[in-house]
């Protein structure tokens, strides 16, 4: 076949063209990338979502021009005139446009805002706030009394709560919604210097204080100020953590959470090896503090992908049908997906791992472990943060019939980790549940509340 070297050499350039901006877009995300300039903190011409997009952008006109040049190098040399194949070009080109460019719209929309943008944004009216109480009627009594400055109801509900995972559970949520009010906290330690529960509180109060200062960005992004405050909040907090252990021995609150704290200080692996014995001598299928030895092996904090998938089948493995622990390896799909979208691979490559085969096949059995509980049903501990980590990882995985019970599970009960992976975790569970084919927003409402907890 004979083709007319004009349209070889319009093909052939573009098709360089292509290849370099298809080279760029790979490039971001690398460590090569990085060291050409192109980091997560950049401008968005030089970060890597913005080098991807403009790769695409020029990418993808290189790519029509040189079906242009094909065409018209194929149609040139059979015809005597120069305006069929032209049109002839122009004609391919477009027929290429029209079946492609929506697609690659809906693609360029998924590089530059994810899987939100994609399913497109919410009116703020339809974007909940986190629930990190949910159904848990006395945890929000004893959350109300604290606002009031009361803290004998919490004392009290934590004093009576038997089951270590709820225990760490609400301690880690009165923590957490104390971090900028904590009088009755210090009221309650005033009152009782001994009890070891204040003191467990007092060590997870100063964790989340120290994260809430640092923030949630990676370490090259956030300033030198928030990172002393960070290190010195996290000294207090281990501090206080080991003075509630020497006050309750047996208790694995404490535990947890200097389990918690250790990859914010980068202690050294014979540390964190002490701690997470410590815990697991006390509650060996501990579900936060599973979680933490799991984010603590991450590639972005003290560990690597493979170390961070065999510790997670691991400890799943061991763990009884129905605890939350079982989760522990969709958890690693979760962080596997956020540095396969942050690094070389980019959204697609996250994309392709998560809606494989073998990833729905493994949170699909994952899950089915979980469900199984000796009743029939999931154990307490972490149920609802764990419907949470489960809906976000089948909804990644595009599974909308697994993800469906586990969004009607959730209702208004929003965790915000792991939805803020992916934007503002209101607006991430919104798009989710319309995605699924439910309302945006849950019917309003608990079950009926009892009477407010007193120890008996």
């Amino acid at each position: 076949m004979t083709l007319d070297p004009t349209g070889v050499n319009v093909a052939s350039t573009a098709v360089v063209v292509v290849l370099l901006f298809l080279f760029m877009s790979v490039l971001a995300g690398s460590r090569l990338g990085r060291l050409a300039g192109i980091r997560t903190d950049a401008p968005f011409l030089l970060n890597p979502t913005g080098v991807r997009a403009i790769s695409l952008v020029v990418a993808y006109p290189a790519a029509l021009v040189a079906v242009w040049g094909l065409v018209y190098a194929v149609v040139a040399p059979l015809v005597e005139t120069t305006a069929l194949p032209v049109q002839a070009g122009f004609a391919g080109a477009g027929g290429v446009l029209v079946l492609t460019g929506a697609r690659f719209a809906r693609y360029l929309t998924f590089v530059v805002g994810g899987r939100t943008a994609v399913e497109g944004e919410l009116p703020p009216h339809e974007v909940i706030a986190p629930d990190p109480v949910g159904d848990d009627v006395d945890l929000a009594h004893a959350l109300q009394a604290a606002r009031r400055g009361e803290w004998q109801q919490a004392a009290a509900l934590l004093g009576a709560t038997g089951d270590a995972d709820v225990r760490y559970e609400r301690t880690r949520v009165l923590a957490q919604e104390s971090v900028h009010d904590s009088q009755w906290v210090e009221e309650w330690f005033a009152a009782r210097p001994a009890d070891p529960v204040v003191h467990a509180v007092r060590a997870e109060l100063a964790l989340q204080r120290a994260w809430a200062a640092r923030g949630a960005a990676y370490a090259d992004q956030t300033g030198e100020q928030q990172l002393r405050v960070f290190a010195t909040g996290l000294d207090q907090a281990e501090r206080l953590a080991e003075r509630a252990v020497e006050l309750a021995p047996e208790d694995p609150s404490p535990w947890a959470t200097l389990v918690q704290m250790a990859r914010g200080q980068q202690v050294p692996q014979e540390e964190f090896e002490r701690r997470v014995q410590g815990l697991f001598d006390r509650a060996p299928h501990h579900v936060q503090g599973s979680f933490a030895v799991l984010q603590t092996l991450c590639e972005k904090w003290m560990g690597s992908t493979k170390a961070m998938f065999g510790t997670a089948r691991e400890l799943a493995a061991d763990a009884p049908d129905g605890s939350a622990v079982c989760l522990l390896p969709v958890m690693a799909h979760v962080e596997h997906h956020l540095e396969l979208e942050t690094g070389r691979g980019g959204p697609a490559a996250a994309a392709r791992h998560m809606a494989s085969g073998a990833t729905r096949t493994e949170l699909r059995a994952c899950v089915a472990r979980w469900l199984a509980g000796p009743d029939g049903a999931p154990q307490p501990g972490a149920r609802l943060f764990a419907h949470n980590v489960v809906a976000y990882a089948f909804w990644l995985a595009d599974d909308a019939d697994a993800a469906r019970p586990h969004l009607e599970a959730i209702g208004r009960a929003l965790d915000e980790f792991p939805w803020a992976y992916s934007g503002e975790p209101g607006e991430v569970l919104g798009v989710a549940r319309r995605w699924a084919g439910l309302p945006v927003v849950a019917p309003a409402g608990r079950p009926a509340e009892p009477e407010p907890f007193t120890a008996g």
